[in-house]
């Protein structure tokens, strides 16, 4: 596997950077184990910040602490939007399941209230077979998967729009006003923004999906790039640039962010782009 990573700021839409990003191609030091991540922070750094390595680490002890079960026989699941019913879900998924929500009770244990931080985060094994993606994330960082002929959305927007996030957030007291959470925030969960968790909450979607022969690559990025550029138009771009026009591959995450740029992306941008 070959990763491709680039961030920027966006100066003259933003003063300061608040994205971070994660690429670890032998996680835990593990063959064949590779982590994707991206944290995308509002109201400063503070969460993003504090969630660059503890959530990675959390996730690599539950994992170790479920390893005696196997994943070998779980049900796929397609995250039901984070509300999986726990027997249909692997370790694996429980595993970063319990991570984001013991992640986000630690930056409120340690006194970081003001800011928030979406996520998305992909564990890659390839230690049996093909392989398998296990994804989760909270808010706008997206996922997606780059097949040959088609792509594979790995993640769930949870934006204030979304009707489904609209019933949980007001059947606990809340409102959305102009698709923002109590008028003030656009995303509906998120680490952080403790001033709101009731509403706002952190239990990730989970997805697992299987990897087959053609597929070519997992890109994972925050809203910073895909409010400008569709999964498709995701697609066709790394297609035209690495067949024809010779791109290198190692170069693409840093092209996706020009052509973000040249679309009028207003926000931070940060890209991850592994090669399968």
């Amino acid at each position: 596997m070959l990763i491709s990573d680039a961030e920027e700021m966006n100066p003259g839409k933003r003063n300061t950077m608040e994205d971070v990003h994660r690429a670890i191609l032998k996680f835990g030091g593990q063959s064949g184990t590779t982590f994707l991540a991206v944290y995308d922070g509002h109201g400063g750094r503070g969460i993003a910040d504090y969630i660059e390595t503890r959530l990675e680490n959390n996730i690599l002890n539950e994992m170790r602490a479920s390893a005696p079960q196997s994943d070998e026989n779980a049900a796929p699941t397609s995250g039901g939007g984070g509300k999986a019913v726990e027997e249909d879900i692997s370790p694996t998924l429980k595993a970063m399941e319990r991570a984001y929500l013991l992640t986000d009770m630690q930056s409120r244990q340690a006194g970081i209230m003001a800011s928030g931080a979406t996520a998305v985060t992909c564990l890659l094994d390839r230690t049996e077979g093909e392989g398998r993606i296990y994804t989760a994330n909270c808010g706008d960082a997206r996922a997606v998967l780059v097949k040959k002929d088609s792509v594979v959305r790995l993640s769930h927007d949870h934006k204030a729009e979304d009707p489904e996030e609209i019933e949980r957030i007001e059947a606990s007291g809340g409102f959305v006003l102009r698709n923002r959470v109590l008028g003030i925030l656009a995303v509906a969960r998120s680490f952080g923004d403790h001033g709101m968790k009731e509403f706002v909450v952190c239990r990730p979607y989970l997805s697992e999906t299987p990897l087959s022969e053609g597929d070519k690559a997992v890109v994972v990025a925050c809203d910073g790039l895909w409010d400008v550029v569709s999964d498709e138009d995701c697609k066709e771009l790394l297609d035209g640039w690495v067949e024809r026009d010779g791109v290198s591959k190692e170069e693409v995450a840093q092209h996706l962010i020009d052509e973000a740029l040249k679309r009028g992306s207003t926000d931070n941008i940060s890209v991850v782009v592994c090669w399968l």
